[in-house]
């Protein structure tokens, strides 16, 4: 969940600091000194004006439950006047002192509380926001106003993201600006039961491109992922959370084709948000675009693509970590990658064969099976060798078979035996989804996916 954090401006010289080192920025040529190179080419890389925007406090307790991704507002007089978004947190003394002691006009610098737990920030832009609004905003009274560095409460946020859908949206509402952020459930994505249709006309459509956004979002739920589309601006499109960090652009195409791609743009995207991997989901791509996905680390998706994915998660319930790893790796997502998948499912295909072998070997036995090695033998005698499971996987199933929830093999005294017809056992075995689906409790579940 999305925290939002007030930086307090209040007394004349902090608000100085504000305008010097948060509205205006210090070059990055001038802090790279006091930062590792992996930090300062994370800030070129999201810099939308080669600066860094940050603000520093005192109070680690508080800063410590900061997160890349909150939202932060700077307040002063009254009114909230400026907000960005949280980039990355750093501990950095030397920074600090550089910058609010060497580096400014007042004296307030305490080398006992140094503002050495540095926040930096992203996409920083001016607000008139004033207390009251926030105040009635987030719960707090109306006599409530910033005292310090403060992060509100979970449970405040928790309620915006009941009522608006998400922390985010909330404060778009409140502000005019920002991004909107809504969350992708199953019951939007049943409300879409021709999402591959859709998908299909939507994509080369360029005044359907939001329509776009919001199937592709709808499409990664359907295939098990945390979802969430981002509404307006140029942000990323689509963002899962969960099993990934995945941020996803979504590109219409009269054509047919993407024939150029921001992948710089791209990038910065998903490093703003913290995310592991970006793709960008079309079409089609034009083969530079493709070398020029794969050079700066991106994925490539056809819609066509998606879609088989979509096929492969309805009928052989393939899990989303199964298919963003695939999806993770940079380049096209070409059919290399479905032969790869396809595999997967092949196994699980024969796994349900060796099932319906022991199954059969056990109806042929005229007594109890003593173990899995001479129920081996009785499945070799019905089959090719090539296809005679092995040990170890007849163990295995002799284990699920006699698992409470089928009960059609039983372990006795001499060994297993099966306690029905091969037909009523095959039944128990298909019916173990209606059990499941009997005692499954959302409670019981992080996620509904």
């Amino acid at each position: 969940m999305t925290g939002i954090v007030i930086f307090t401006a209040g007394r004349q010289d902090a608000y100085e600091d504000y305008k010097k080192s948060v509205k205006q920025g210090h070059e990055i040529n001038e802090v790279s000194p006091y930062l590792s190179d992996e930090d300062v080419e994370e800030l070129r890389a999201t810099s939308e004006d080669d600066r860094v925007h940050l603000w520093g406090s005192s109070v680690a307790s508080k800063w410590n439950n900061v997160e890349p991704g909150d939202v932060a507002f700077v307040y002063h007089d009254g009114k909230f006047v400026a907000r960005g978004q949280v980039l990355m947190l750093r501990e950095n003394y030397d920074l600090a002192e550089y910058l609010w002691k060497d580096g400014v006009n007042h004296d307030r610098w305490d080398s006992e509380n140094p503002w050495k737990y540095l926040t930096f920030l992203t996409e920083v832009e001016g607000t008139d926001v004033d207390i009251g609004e926030f105040n009635n905003l987030v719960g707090y009274d109306q006599t409530y106003r910033p005292q310090g560095f403060t992060r509100v409460a979970d449970s405040r946020l928790s309620r915006l993201t009941d009522e608006y859908d998400s922390v985010e949206t909330a404060l778009a509402e409140l502000t005019g600006s920002g991004e909107k952020v809504h969350q992708v459930d199953d019951d939007d994505v049943e409300q879409t039961p021709n999402i591959s249709t859709l998908l299909r006309s939507a994509s080369t459509d360029g005044s359907r491109a939001e329509e776009f956004e919001q199937l592709v979002a709808k499409a990664f739920t359907r295939l098990g992922c945390e979802t969430k589309w981002i509404e307006g601006g140029g942000d990323t499109d689509v963002e899962i959370n969960s099993p990934m960090h995945v941020v996803i652009e979504a590109k219409t195409r009269s054509s047919g084709k993407l024939n150029t791609l921001e992948a710089t743009n791209i990038d910065k995207h998903r490093r703003q948000k913290g995310a592991d991997h970006a793709i960008v989901v079309a079409p089609g791509f034009a083969p530079k675009v493709i070398e020029n996905a794969t050079t700066n680390e991106l994925t490539t998706l056809t819609v066509d693509d998606l879609i088989e994915l979509l096929d492969r998660r309805d009928r052989y319930a393939v899990t989303p970590e199964q298919i963003l790893d695939l999806l993770a790796r940079p380049g096209a997502f070409q059919d290399d990658r479905l032969d790869l998948l396809d595999e997967s499912i092949d196994d699980r295909l024969d796994a349900g064969e060796t099932i319906l072998s022991v199954v059969s070997a056990l109806e042929r036995a005229d007594s109890p099976v003593a173990n899995a090695a001479d129920l081996r033998w009785i499945v070799v005698g019905m089959h090719d060798p090539s296809d005679v499971p092995s040990e170890r996987d007849i163990t295995r199933t002799l284990q699920l078979l006699s698992h409470p929830s089928i009960s059609a093999v039983e372990q006795v005294e001499d060994g297993y035996r099966l306690v029905t017809s091969y037909e009523n056992a095959v039944k128990l075995v298909r019916s173990l989804n209606t059990v499941v689906q009997k005692s499954w409790k959302p409670e019981l579940s992080n996620s509904s996916n």
